[in-house]
């Protein structure tokens, strides 16, 4: 019964990440970055909505909702991606419930497999079922696709993921690249958090991440303060 409980038990969270560049799947978004969240939980199933505001306050600006289950080892996630720039702000068909060709919505699923504690190994694939942009260079719905293989692990403390994530098929107008299979994003992350049990429990972490994109020959490095309550 108390094994139960817990499963059914209903938990809020939240947070706020600031960031010296908005990276995305090995693409630079924006430059230093305030992002919030918020989540709700029950048992295996979870709501998230997440944003991104350039501290510029002029360039780009994010807001996700995201609803999520967990089946022992494997995550499945649907996601609402909204975002604009300044120039599309400008346009009407980037209100936020417009849906149609051009809108700046992409509805997007996922899935993610941590093969086993032995073998921390994690694959994910995220593949968009509709959305403004999910059109190629010649104009045609693609289903834009990511797929991912990465590999977290501890070292002294300190949480480390090295990972790789590759773009299967041509998705011009989701991912700005027009060509086919092309890996988009090598990356390794370092990251570490502390709870103050003194102050309700808050959690502060700080985070770098190294991100090499092949297909764009860049290179981004990335640092970034983490406040959790």
């Amino acid at each position: 019964m108390a094994a139960q409980e817990r499963r059914c038990r209903a938990e809020f969270g939240g947070g706020a990440d600031i960031v010296s560049n908005y990276m995305w799947r090995g693409l630079r978004e924006a430059g230093v970055s305030f992002q919030p969240s918020l989540s709700f939980s029950v048992g295996a199933f979870s709501i998230a909505a997440w944003g991104s505001t350039d501290f510029a306050a002029a360039s780009y600006r994010e807001m996700d909702l995201t609803l999520a289950y967990g089946v022992g080892p494997v995550d499945l996630s649907l996601a609402d991606i909204y975002c604009v720039s300044p120039a599309g702000e400008k346009r009407d068909s980037y209100g936020y419930f417009s849906f149609g060709k051009g809108s700046p919505h992409r509805i997007e699923a996922g899935i993610r497999w941590r093969i086993s504690e032995q073998v921390p190994v994690a694959l994910a694939w995220y593949t968009t079922l509709f959305g403004g942009s999910d059109y190629n260079a010649a104009g045609k719905r693609v289903f834009a696709s990511y797929f991912e293989i990465s590999y977290p692990f501890t070292f002294k403390g300190i949480d480390l993921e090295a990972g790789i994530g590759m773009v299967p098929w041509n998705a011009y107008g989701v991912y700005g690249i027009d060509r086919d299979f092309y890996v988009q994003d090598v990356h390794f992350n370092a990251g570490r958090s502390w709870r103050f049990e003194g102050l309700a429990g808050l959690e502060f972490g700080i985070f770098t991440s190294v991100s090499w994109n092949p297909a764009l020959e860049d290179v981004n490095f990335t640092g970034g303060l983490s406040f959790r309550m």
